[in-house]
């Protein structure tokens, strides 16, 4: 063989396995390439599934909010409505007392009545606040009031009006009866009477009001 197909021999050789590293680096770096690529797709595919994922929790969370705000809404109207009714029921009781008082037949001899409960809560010496319309009456029963104390308990004991009177609107009727040093306070009035029952009872009213498996 002649020296320049010797020369040309070696350098086709060269150049064969120079291309075949380049052909090996390439597809090296063309499974780089594809290995970082898939690494890469595969994080965002994770990222995007994290916050899909998130989010979905976040709607579920949303929604089981606005259920509660919802139902708790929901109850506050009930509540609102059983208490609209109950302060009707009540105001209906109010209205009543108030036109039984109206009528002296039916409130002279409670109001009696009341002092006489007073007067054995107080047990001494009393001053009994009224509403100016019952001061005339309660003046005329007060010398019957002492006596049937004295039947009652043997002691005897006297009686004053208070000059500074009940609101009508307020007490509706009755009577607030003290000891003379007012450290004893007996408050007979309808109004304080009626809603200390009321509120006493309310479990009750509330219970056959609003239960609809409630009989009477």
């Amino acid at each position: 063989m002649s020296e320049a197909r010797q020369i040309q021999s070696m350098i086709d050789f060269i150049e064969r396995e120079a291309q075949e590293k380049v052909e090996e680096l390439e597809a090296a770096a063309q499974e780089e390439y594809d290995v970082e690529k898939m690494r890469l797709v595969e994080a965002e595919k994770t990222k995007i599934r994290v916050m899909a994922e998130k989010k979905l929790k976040q709607v579920d969370v949303d929604r089981r909010v606005a259920r509660a705000n919802y139902s708790k809404l929901q109850r506050m109207r009930v509540i609102k409505e059983r208490v609209t009714i109950v302060e009707h029921l009540l105001e209906q009781m109010r209205q009543r007392i108030v036109a039984m008082v109206k009528n002296p037949s039916q409130y002279n001899p409670m109001l009696v009545s009341l002092i006489r409960q007073s007067l054995m809560s107080i047990r001494t010496d009393a001053v009994i606040q009224c509403r100016k319309e019952d001061e005339a009456e309660i003046e005329c029963e007060i010398p019957m009031l002492e006596r049937w104390y004295k039947e009652k308990t043997g002691a005897t004991i006297s009686i004053q009006v208070n000059k500074c009177y009940l609101s009508t609107a307020e007490a509706w009727g009755g009577v607030v009866v003290k000891s003379t040093d007012g450290r004893v306070v007996c408050n007979n009035t309808f109004a304080y009477r009626t809603k200390a029952c009321f509120n006493e009872h309310l479990p009750t009213v509330r219970y056959y009001l609003f239960n609809p498996n409630a009989s009477i």
